[in-house]
């Protein structure tokens, strides 16, 4: 489990666990959602997306240090899995078996 720490507004600190911080980012792309919907906005994206793109719509950075943490910590494990896929794709095209595949092959 990873965690993240945190200044707090009165000047203490706290931990985010990533669990935490993706409830915290899908709790944002739910209110976002549900406040466009009854705009007469239509949202077809997962709450996860609709939270990040909450987060920057409404230029939340520094309005919150643990939204700021929740999505730091998001936005690194979405980044760290997609490279991840991608250099075992680009493997498996170069044909070299990957530490996956070797997986499903035993």
């Amino acid at each position: 489990m990873r965690f993240k720490l945190y200044n707090t507004f009165d000047g203490g600190s706290d931990l985010i666990s990533l669990y935490d911080a993706y409830a915290e980012i899908r709790e944002l792309g739910h209110v976002f959602a549900v406040a466009l919907a009854e705009r007469g906005h239509e949202t077809k994206d997962s709450d996860l997306m609709n939270g990040l793109a909450a987060y920057h719509l409404l230029k939340l950075k520094g309005e919150s240090a643990r939204l700021d943490a929740a999505h730091g910590m998001v936005m690194k494990d979405i980044t760290d899995e997609m490279f991840k896929q991608a250099r075992e794709i680009a493997m498996a095209e170069r044909g070299h078996e990957t530490f996956a595949s070797k997986e499903k092959n035993q």
